[in-house]
């Protein structure tokens, strides 16, 4: 009787919420009930084995073919009162149901409630409005980025600004580990914390750390004393800073200064870009012998910086040795190919 109790309640429950277990029991047994009166009504037809579920959906579809009917009076009242009206209300039912589950599962898309397992994807934490507009359109537009994707999480978003170019997790604070989790953050190729505040940044990048992220987290601050504060800490960090003040200078003095700069700092389409690019193991070379095999492929090479944490060091000298592990830094209107680059550098004598 307990096990009996238990099955009553928990068909009750299901019944009272139209659960799928519900609706699917209704359906069994309605299928089974119409099928076992027309057998009784002499339907032999009707009730074969490959012809009632064809003869069921198009009925319950409200198809109707025409091509298989009751022959009986007794099977045209079951089918009048009890196949058709049932199974064209559980079908609704289905069907009501599946644009439910649809919506839900766009919703919780939409308000940033879902989780991703997702690898060398670009995470993006924080919102600035139209700031974090351009910001996405130009991580998009370098295509050798964006290949996974982007993934927001940002707190005080009531929905996703871009469904149709990003995925969105909502976050009650930057310190939730949680959040950062379901973004798949230590999977991601690259992290940039972009938040509205140096607070709000200098907690997402402790809450990023904690989580020993292998990938290259980048995060803006608009003064430099939380910045040196991140630096002290995580000095892997690569911390910017705005440039208005040394861009305006910069043009005051030498007047299409800033053109220059927007053109390389842009990753648009038109005009040359900066690119960066490491170089393999097994290269090795002169920046002289380097720069003429990225001359061959239409780029000029601006620097290098050694592996390791050291400052970038732009316009050295032709005779400085490049080994493997250094990052360089070149101006091209597209990015380069790293096998056909080095191809070609390989060839340049050691």
């Amino acid at each position: 009787m307990i096990v009996i109790g238990r099955l009553v309640r928990s068909l009750r429950r299901h019944m009272r919420r139209v659960s799928w277990t519900a609706v699917f029991l209704a359906y069994l047994a309605h299928l089974l009930l119409t099928w076992a009166l027309l057998a009784l009504a002499g339907e032999s037809k009707l009730v074969a084995p490959d012809a009632f579920p064809y003869y069921y959906m198009t009925t319950a579809t409200t198809i109707g073919y025409g091509d298989l009917s009751p022959s009986t009076t007794a099977g045209r009242y079951i089918v009048a009162f009890l196949l058709m009206p049932g199974a064209v209300a559980l079908f609704a039912a289905i069907l009501t149901k599946t644009s439910a589950s649809l919506l839900l599962f766009w919703k919780r898309h939409l308000m940033g409630k879902m989780s991703y397992d997702m690898q060398g994807h670009t995470v993006l934490v924080g919102w600035r409005g139209a700031e974090s507009v351009r910001l996405v359109q130009l991580l998009l537009s370098d295509t050798a980025t964006d290949d996974e994707g982007i993934v927001l999480v940002a707190e005080g978003l009531s929905e996703n600004p871009l469904p149709d170019q990003i995925r969105y997790i909502a976050v009650p604070s930057y310190a939730d580990g949680a959040g950062y989790q379901r973004a798949s953050l230590p999977q991601a190729g690259r992290v940039i914390v972009h938040t509205a505040s140096d607070d709000q940044t200098l907690v997402a990048v402790l809450a990023i750390k904690a989580l020993k992220p292998t990938c290259h987290v980048v995060a803006h601050f608009d003064s430099t004393s939380a910045l040196n504060l991140v630096q002290a800490h995580h000095p892997d960090v690569e911390c910017t800073r705005p440039l208005t003040v040394e861009i305006i200078a910069r043009a005051a003095q030498d007047p299409g200064s800033s053109l220059v700069t927007l053109d390389v700092l842009s990753a648009s389409d038109a005009g040359t870009t900066q690119f960066s690019i490491e170089v393999p193991a097994g290269v090795q070379g002169s920046i002289g012998e380097l720069a003429t095999a990225f001359r061959n492929e239409g780029a000029i090479l601006l620097g290098y910086r050694a592996s390791g944490r050291v400052p970038p060091q732009i316009n050295p000298p032709a005779d400085t040795r490049i080994g493997p592990g250094a990052t360089l830094y070149y101006l091209r209107d597209c990015r380069l190919e790293r096998n056909r680059i080095f191809a070609a550098a390989q060839r340049v004598p050691a």
